[in-house]
């Protein structure tokens, strides 16, 4: 599996990073830094090995908090289908 893919802003590294799944949920004003694309798998364990994977990540950039915002299918005539994630990188303000 490939490590996540990001575009954005960089900060100071984090040691922690939240985890949300929509921004309505976030109850404190923040930005959107960046986004990353995250490959998976559509396994359960698969999905948990890359959230870990995008949090590490996000502490590396200097994020708060990331939204898990979408999980997008690609599907191959030949080969097994492509999964990746969709995340928002956000900082508080």
């Amino acid at each position: 599996m490939y490590a996540p893919v990001y575009l954005g802003e960089k900060y100071a590294p984090t040691q922690r990073v939240q985890t949300f799944y929509s921004t309505k949920d976030i109850k404190q004003s923040f930005q959107v830094i960046g986004h990353m694309n995250a490959p998976t798998s559509r396994t359960t364990s698969g999905q948990a090995r890359t959230k870990r994977l995008v949090v590490e990540k996000a502490k590396q950039i200097g994020a708060d908090a990331v939204v898990f915002s979408g999980l997008d299918r690609q599907a191959n005539d030949k080969t097994t289908d492509d999964y990746s994630i969709k995340v928002e990188v956000i900082k508080f303000n």
